[in-house]
């Protein structure tokens, strides 16, 4: 409402900082020349000031306790409604700060209030100091050196004596009779490396040795289990097995082996199919998953025996229906030996069920029943 308490804001308020500042002039805005009844709402002090609404909150706190402000007269803002009615504040501008107090006091007369005193507007304390950083003065902390890319005068790190090892080089210019641009390779690469590179786990000649050394151990107990296995890996290199791999693996073919699987029938489980076209494990986690599902259908030898019919009917009580024909067993037996299961995409081996395609272990996962 008037000039003064903005000019006194501005220029010879003691505040602290520059959000003190803006948000006594914003304040000063609306106020009588005494300073008097300025009742702006904390959400316009920080839309004027660009400031959090809880920051105003806490500066308004401080300037009050340090006596820049005070609170006024509520009445002022009696005609706002309740609910959102603002806080009056007084801006107590100092009595010895007015050029002319006496249009100050007349203008209070008008408005029905005593006139201003020094004693009720006294010198105001000048401002408490800054508060520093706590880093103030300390030297920073020097940066890491950056190599730009393409700054070709600076070699790369762990570059050597030389600089050159690893990379390209520059020619250096300055001389006429060389040639200008281009860059050059200190150590060309072959074009065509080697492809047959042996693999990190094995050493040198372990591939053609047959040990199956490897992975720290040097040689593997032999057992009808590994020789299949190595004859395997031999005909299908693929699905070569080696180190603690090969002797676990062969223990188990060994075990195989003596429950009545057969030789081929072992191949067929190992290597009938090929291997994935991506591998995400390992070749001998692939060959340990064939064997253990091979051994969950029951070794080749087993089949279960057929019921034998009763050689007598009761004569007591209604007759007891039989089947309508039973197979020999020796039928059974043949039919196992000449017939293989064609489950798993044709590549199972095992012997099929009388009367079935396939065996007792994919009949139970194709969930085909063998009718006699």
């Amino acid at each position: 409402m008037s000039l003064m308490p903005i000019l006194w804001a501005m220029k010879n308020a003691p505040v602290v900082d520059a959000e003190e500042r803006v948000i006594l002039i914003a304040m000063a805005e609306s106020a009588w020349s005494d300073g008097t009844d300025a009742f702006q709402s904390k959400k316009t002090l920080a839309e004027t000031a660009v400031l959090d609404p809880k920051t105003v909150q806490r500066r308004l706190r401080t300037m009050e306790a340090r006596g820049l402000i005070a609170l006024g007269d509520q009445e002022a803002a009696a005609y706002i409604p309740e609910w959102f009615r603002p806080t009056v504040y007084d801006l107590l501008i100092p009595y010895s700060w007015y050029p002319d107090i006496e249009q100050v006091n007349a203008e209070r007369q008008r408005r029905g209030k005593a006139p201003l005193t020094r004693e009720d507007r006294p010198n105001l304390a000048p401002a408490p100091p800054k508060k520093q950083r706590a880093d103030k003065g300390k030297a920073r902390k020097k940066a890491k050196s950056v190599i730009h890319r393409g700054d070709y005068k600076t070699p790369p790190a762990n570059s050597g004596e030389t600089g050159q090892e690893g990379g390209t080089t520059r020619p250096p210019g300055g001389v006429y009779k060389s040639e200008r641009g281009g860059l050059q390779d200190p150590q060309p690469s072959p074009y065509n490396p080697p492809r047959d590179t042996p693999r990190p786990s094995l050493p040198a000649g372990a591939l053609n040795s047959g040990s199956g050394g490897t992975d720290g151990i040097e040689e593997v107990d032999r057992s009808p289990g590994v020789e299949l296995l190595l004859a395997v890996g031999a005909e299908k290199p693929p699905f070569l097995l080696t180190g603690k791999t090969l002797r676990d693996q062969g223990l188990t073919v060994t075990g195989m082996l003596l429950e009545g699987w057969t030789e081929q029938q072992l191949r067929q489980v190992v290597a009938g199919r090929p291997l994935p076209d991506e591998v995400k494990t390992t070749v001998g986690a692939i060959v340990a998953r064939r064997l253990r599902d091979a051994i969950a259908g029951g070794p080749p030898s087993w089949a279960p025996k057929l019921p034998s019919q009763a050689s007598e009917r009761r004569t007591e009580g209604p007759a007891t229906p039989s089947p309508p024909q039973w197979v020999d067993q020796s039928i059974v037996d043949a039919q196992r030996v000449s017939q293989e299961c064609v489950g798993d995409d044709g590549s199972c081996g095992r012997p099929v069920r009388p009367g079935s395609s396939y065996c007792w272990s994919c009949s139970a996962i194709y969930g085909v029943h063998a009718s006699f």
